[in-house]
């Protein structure tokens, strides 16, 4: 982190090799979903994600 508390470069280019990570780590589990139960569970989270934002606005 800089002094003014933001991510420096090497923290944004970590940050992002992580996200890509587990991106590439979590494919494969939803990758063996068919299309209509990809946006079933889409759906299901739907609820949750939209909780989970109201609490960090």
């Amino acid at each position: 982190m800089n002094a003014a508390g933001g991510f420096t470069e090497a923290g944004r280019q970590t940050r992002q090799r992580i996200e890509d990570l587990t991106d590439k780590l979590a494919a494969p589990a939803y990758d063996v979903l068919s299309a209509d139960e990809l946006d079933e569970l889409v759906a299901g989270l739907q609820p949750i994600a939209a909780a989970v934002q109201a609490v960090d606005d």
